[in-house]
């Protein structure tokens, strides 16, 4: 149980990160062709209005910046819809050219007109990308006071208040930054908390599966994606037999033990990223898969039959073996829209019963009993 939870807590963690950059990446296109649209419209206003004193050099700087903004858009939008393991990289290279854009066209700016207006907007681009860690934020204040620095330092030719007026606007941009990150981390983790309780309640607290709340969420989800893809859902429902013999000859918590291993082994057989373990009642196991055929199915639950065996857990009564057994029940269905994951639960739990009624430590799909004992173990043998 330990593994699991740092599995889920490592799991939570990279859910997070990805969400925060998808978020990032987002504010970056989005800043992209806000910044491109400005970089264009501002290097027309300045081509109408000083069009025989406007330099080669700064027409052309104008015209790269922006291509490279525009550029830049549509990379970000490509990366969020096709390659969202690039996220993280993307936004982090985007808001690094951001800021070294940052200097040459505010220089620039100020040089030819005196105004802080491109200085003010780039700064402000900055603060409206967020960052992922903490020590980002760093990195982000360091970027951000190289900027006003170098800025401050072409002004100082103009006198000491130009240089003032520039170090005041970096400091408070700095601020807002800092303010904002933390606001934007703190917001996002509440979000992530609480998005993970709400993971939780659909968490059995004894062996870490989805519960039949869980399931039945997971199972929506799956049976609209199904009767698109007109692909088959199949069902594996596992009941332990005489688990409360079990109980009574060794006690609950040696029974709870059992069932974490019962539970352990149908999860390493249903590995699948699409198959869906869940404990739907005291001794009772659920497994929801997609896209197989009935055969599959029935390999699946003979493997998962086959694995409980294999654990070799005593049973204190002997109605059917001398080890832990199982009554399994498979139904298979194409989905279509008159139909629900609720037919297809209780024909997996009718065929569990005439597992049961056909001696138990079996499978039943389609009424054909399927696996018999050998030499006291569970093996996967036809009827």
């Amino acid at each position: 149980m330990g593994t699991s939870k740092r599995k889920r807590k490592s799991s939570e963690k990279k859910d997070f990160e990805r969400r925060l950059a998808l978020l990032n990446c987002r504010r970056s296109m989005v800043l992209a062709v806000f910044l491109s649209l400005l970089l264009a419209v501002f290097y027309f206003l300045c081509r109408g209005q000083e069009q025989e004193r406007l330099p080669y050099w700064y027409s052309a700087m104008l015209i790269v910046i922006f291509t490279i903004e525009l550029a830049s858009a549509v990379l970000l939008f490509y990366i969020i819809r096709n390659v969202q393991g690039m996220l993280t990289t993307a936004y982090r290279a985007y808001y690094i050219v951001t800021l070294a854009a940052a200097v040459p066209v505010s220089v620039a700016d100020y040089t030819m007109s005196g105004s802080l207006m491109t200085y003010v907007l780039l700064l402000g681009a900055a603060v409206f990308v967020p960052v992922l860690q903490r020590s980002e934020q760093t990195v982000q204040l360091v970027l951000m006071a190289v900027v006003t620095t170098v800025c401050s330092v072409c002004a100082a030719k103009n006198g000491t208040r130009a240089v003032v007026e520039f170090v005041v606007i970096g400091i408070l941009a700095m601020a807002a930054g800092r303010y904002g990150q933390q606001r934007f981390r703190s917001y996002e983790k509440g979000a992530n908390d609480n998005r993970g309780k709400y993971l939780l309640s659909d968490v059995d607290p004894l062996t870490g599966l989805t519960n039949k709340s869980g399931l039945i969420n997971t199972a929506g989800i799956m049976w609209r994606f199904c009767v698109r893809s007109h692909s088959m859902a199949g069902a594996i429902f596992i009941d332990v037999d005489y688990f409360k013999n079990y109980n009574d000859t060794f006690g609950h918590e040696q029974g709870d033990e059992t069932l974490k291993s019962i539970a352990g082994a149908i999860a390493d057989c249903a590995r699948r990223d699409t198959d869906t373990v869940a404990r739907v009642g005291g001794e009772a196991f659920f497994v929801l898969v997609q896209g197989v055929e009935k055969e599959n199915l029935v390999g699946l639950a003979l493997k998962i039959r086959s694995a409980i065996a294999q654990l070799g857990l005593e049973q204190g009564y002997n109605g059917t073996s001398k080890y832990v057994t199982v009554s399994i029940g498979a139904a298979c269905a194409y989905p279509d829209k008159g139909d629900t994951f609720k037919n297809l639960y209780e024909a997996s739990s009718d065929a569990m019963y005439l597992a049961k009624d056909n001696g138990r430590n079996c499978i039943v799909c389609d009424g054909v009993v399927y696996g018999r004992m050998k030499n006291g173990m569970g093996t996967a043998i036809d009827n």
